[in-house]
């Protein structure tokens, strides 16, 4: 097939498919619906996992916790204590570089005459070092907190929108489970200011938690490990370290960041796959629906096919003309399913505050894919038009 010929089929094509505007259309839906389905579905899948990283990242990919278990229904923690943990760090310096201690709880916060329960944390100075801990106004807890068992606090944005009606805070003094401790830090925002957020939270020292809530067990330590590289290295020393300590490998858990996402990438990597699949489903409907389509105009046009072939036509033309015809259905289709595909994936993660992804290789993958679905479930209404006699084509009329 010369390049003229190939050039004179896809001007026929053109001309049939403009022809019969409004069928052409509905033969396209099906392909716009699937590769607009795929493009939306792998968007918010690679975009949910690009969020979910992004906030992870943020954490800090070096951040390693070691987490002690309850062991048993109200069953006493088994725990290593912070001068262990310490002279791991001592021991370490190529693998880590630094701890921080952390306790956790709720507590009853008042300010003035108000009063609501509030969730607490509470870490060492050196927790800044291992997360930012993004303060807004203030600092953070200091050494001299630590060492003097202080009770100051850093609060998050929902108790200074709410006790202190958005005022910087910073030198008040609030009350927690009636005692007195004073605000020397304010949080940026994380969630939306809310009573549910994490943004209704008070940090302090955790020597100061220790006395304060009367607990000498530290369940949570918060490790950084000297390089990115050294991190599995790390998490494989102190699980080693802790087995040791404690005389057996269960009752804690040690994690790092990076693994939560290896492991977070696979889990979103196999729902995106199989979203895509699903997806992909509605394209292949829309390939029966080019032929059943291409079917009927083979019907309609079989006096047109007689009578060119009865000037010379000869059936590798025929087929020529009819697959260039459904595979140019199937590519404005495709090409109009992409930008839809793309403006409501954008739209609708707009709306849900979420990142959409569009990666160049699936807009690719979904446009040949549905260029491969015109081509093959067209080859059978053009092989029906190439194989008719043009005797009993022209008698069909």
């Amino acid at each position: 097939m010369n390049f003229s010929k190939l050039s004179q089929s896809f001007k026929m094509s053109i001309k049939s498919i403009m022809g019969n505007k409004g069928r052409s259309a509905l033969t396209m839906l099906g392909i716009i619906i699937g590769v607009a389905s795929v493009i939306i579905l792998t968007g918010i899948g690679e975009g949910a996992t690009s969020t979910i990283n992004d906030s992870l990242a943020e954490m800090g990919t070096k951040l390693i916790t070691v987490s002690m278990s309850r062991g048993g229904w109200g069953g006493s923690t088994r725990t290593v204590s912070i001068d262990s943990m310490q002279e791991f760090l001592d021991e370490n310096p190529d693998l880590v570089e630094a701890m921080s201690p952390s306790m956790s709880g709720n507590v009853l916060l008042k300010v003035g005459n108000e009063n609501t329960y509030t969730s607490l944390t509470a870490y060492d100075s050196t927790y800044a070092d291992i997360k930012d801990p993004k303060i807004q106004s203030g600092r953070f807890i200091s050494e001299f907190d630590i060492t003097h068992r202080s009770y100051v606090c850093i609060v998050g944005t929902y108790i200074v929108q709410e006790y202190f009606g958005g005022m910087d805070p910073v030198g008040e003094t609030i009350k927690l489970n009636g005692r007195q401790f004073k605000v020397v830090g304010v949080y940026e925002e994380k969630g939306n200011s809310t009573e549910t957020s994490q943004d209704n939270a008070v940090t302090i020292p955790y020597t100061t938690a220790m006395r304060f809530l009367k607990n000498k067990n530290i369940t949570t330590y918060y490790f950084s490990a000297a390089t990115e590289e050294s991190v599995e290295a790390a998490v494989n020393s102190l699980e080693s370290y802790i087995t040791n300590k404690l005389g057996t490998d269960t009752g804690f858990t040690v994690s790092s960041v990076a693994e939560i996402m290896d492991t977070l990438d696979e889990i979103t990597g196999t729902m995106t796959t199989m979203l895509a699949g699903i997806a992909a489903i509605s394209l292949v409907v829309g390939g029966i629906g080019i032929m059943n389509i291409m079917t009927v105009s083979v019907s309609e046009r079989t006096r047109e096919i007689g009578i060119r072939k009865a000037i010379g036509a000869r059936t590798t033309d025929i087929l020529t003309q009819f697959l260039v015809e459904s595979t140019i259905i199937s590519a404005m289709g495709g090409v109009v399913g992409i930008v839809f595909g793309v403006g409501v994936g954008q739209l609708v993660c707009t709306l849900i505050s979420m990142q959409f992804v569009t990666k160049p290789s699936m807009v690719m993958l979904s446009f040949f894919f549905s260029l491969f679905i015109g081509i093959f479930f067209g080859i059978a209404p053009a092989k029906k038009a190439a194989k008719l006699h043009p005797i009993d084509a022209l008698r069909s009329e």
